[in-house]
């Protein structure tokens, strides 16, 4: 584990040390890419050589990215290439702290479970994808560590809850801080366990494969913090489902901001957890304990003492571009929309129209519908920000030959230049807490796993992690798989 340790420490240091020079171009807004000339913080030899670029080749920089380490591509000039394998150098992948669920299953022992029955009547194809990945996983290492009772964190509806019990006979508590129609919810689950019996018979499971058609899901609204005691809970379950439980897996599909991180030092806190699963998303949300921004109670990052000694801060806008999915945008060879541009140039003309109000009050929001013009884009945002705002034509064809070609193709490729840095904010954030779980005795082993394909999920990555069992807690335990119990390290 020392070992470990010092690898994850390690790639911490380069990523943050090479992260931070960047910090002030991640956290950029593309709403001010023309009030606050955005376009200049970069080097000039980059904006040379990004201009020299046609159209496709800019929206071709994400795929020619994820490619860089088998082919330099000869359109790229020399400044540029070297930023983007700078970038690459410190991805996850190329700071060696990726593993897969292949080498975890080899490492620890554990046998690979598979469920006899997959449906998507009540999810999309993404829900759909997340959800058969993540339920086989988690009950391979429910089963390993002997736990029959989950608790799925941040459970919302409870696909993946419900999944786990029918097909792997598992008890889960769900745990959500959203309130719950207890009647709607009854009707979910009688819908489940009516589709699943239906899916059986298709399956043509004989008699001698009996399959337990129950739901044993329990669903909770509480709002969670590091320092919970969950031993009520499970007293709780144990009365709700008539069975014995003394310890528990805590788990999480797409834990939103401090969630994700609070599930971290919950499973750390609590000596009844086995092993944690949990994918966290929506970074823009999580409270950061050196941003001076944040005023969250309990702010999720840092948690690595090394990044705390740094008094290291990312700042909301780079969290925000966190989110954006690298690997859709090169697979789709996806172009910005125009909305992007027409955000940043009425920018421009609220300010110049409007210059004894504060820019932080020119809050938009996302357009519901696309719009054919940006005279049509003018009329919905002034009309929604209820601002006495009228353009003549001339006018607007004045805004948009100042803003012309140039300053928009400037625009668009800075977006797909960030685009690259962007995930490397996602990393660091999901270093620190591997390196946070690498800190702790009671931990025996942690890996950061891609669990999904980031095009049809972008928020691929799953922290996984065990504690250690003694012997003692060994015998406290009356359940019948303990037999089957391994040592975790």
């Amino acid at each position: 584990m020392e070992t470990r340790h010092i690898t994850i420490q390690s790639a911490l240091e380069k990523l943050s040390s090479f992260l931070e020079s960047f910090l002030p171009i991640l956290n950029t807004h593309m709403v001010h890419f023309y009030t606050e000339e955005i376009w200049g913080k970069l080097k000039s030899e980059l904006q040379t050589e990004l201009m020299a670029m046609n159209d496709t080749e800019i929206t071709e920089l994400p795929n020619d990215y994820l490619n860089i380490s088998v082919s330099k591509p000869s359109h790229i000039s020399p400044s540029l290439l070297q930023l983007m394998e700078d970038i690459f150098k410190h991805n996850l992948e190329s700071l060696n702290v990726l593993d897969d669920l292949p080498s975890v299953w080899k490492q620890l022992d554990i046998k690979p479970l598979s469920s006899p029955i997959h449906f998507d009547k009540f999810m999309t194809v993404k829900k759909c994808h997340e959800v058969g990945a993540l339920c086989d996983t988690v009950a391979s290492f429910a089963n390993y560590t002997a736990s029959k009772l989950i608790v799925d964190l941040g459970c919302g509806k409870g696909a993946l809850a419900s999944m786990l019990s029918l097909n792997h006979g598992l008890y889960v508590s769900g745990i959500d801080a959203a309130g719950f129609n207890a009647h709607v919810e009854a009707g979910r689950q009688s819908m489940l366990q009516k589709t699943f019996k239906s899916h059986v018979k298709k399956a043509r499971l004989t008699d001698e494969e009996e399959v337990d058609l129950s739901v044993r899901f329990r669903r909770s609204t509480l709002y969670l913090s590091n320092n919970f005691d969950i031993r009520p809970l499970i007293e709780e379950c144990s009365e709700h489902f008539q069975q014995s439980f003394r310890h528990v897996g805590l788990i999480g599909l797409h834990t939103c901001g401090n969630l994700a991180s609070t599930s971290v030092q919950l499973f750390v806190n609590s000596p009844e957890s086995r092993f944690l699963c949990n994918v966290g998303c929506c970074y823009h949300l999580l409270d950061e304990i050196f941003d001076k921004n944040s005023n969250g109670q309990e702010p999720g990052f840092p948690l690595s003492s090394y990044l705390k000694s740094k008094s290291f801060a990312l700042g909301r806008n780079a969290r925000m571009v966190s989110s954006q999915p690298l690997e859709r945008y090169a697979t789709n060879k996806q172009v910005q929309p125009e909305v992007l541009f027409y955000r940043s140039l009425l920018q421009v003309i609220l300010e110049e129209k409007f210059p004894s109000t504060p820019p932080v009050e020119f809050q938009v929001g996302r357009l519901r519908k696309p719009v054919g013009s940006f005279r049509e884009y003018l009329q919905w945002a002034t009309k929604k920000l209820k601002l006495n705002l009228v353009l003549t034509d001339d006018e607007i064809e004045a805004y948009l030959t100042r803003f012309g070609d140039d300053k928009r193709r400037n625009l668009y490729a800075f977006f797909q230049l960030r685009l690259l840095l962007a995930s490397l904010v996602e990393h660091i954030i999901l270093l620190d807490r591997l390196a946070f779980l690498t800190e702790q005795e009671v931990v025996s082993h942690s890996f950061l796993v891609r669990i999904f394909s980031p095009v049809t999920s972008p928020r691929c990555y799953a922290l996984i992690a065990f504690k250690h069992v003694s012997e003692n807690a060994l015998k406290l335990c009356n359940e019948p798989e303990i037999e089957e119990i391994k040592l975790l390290g």
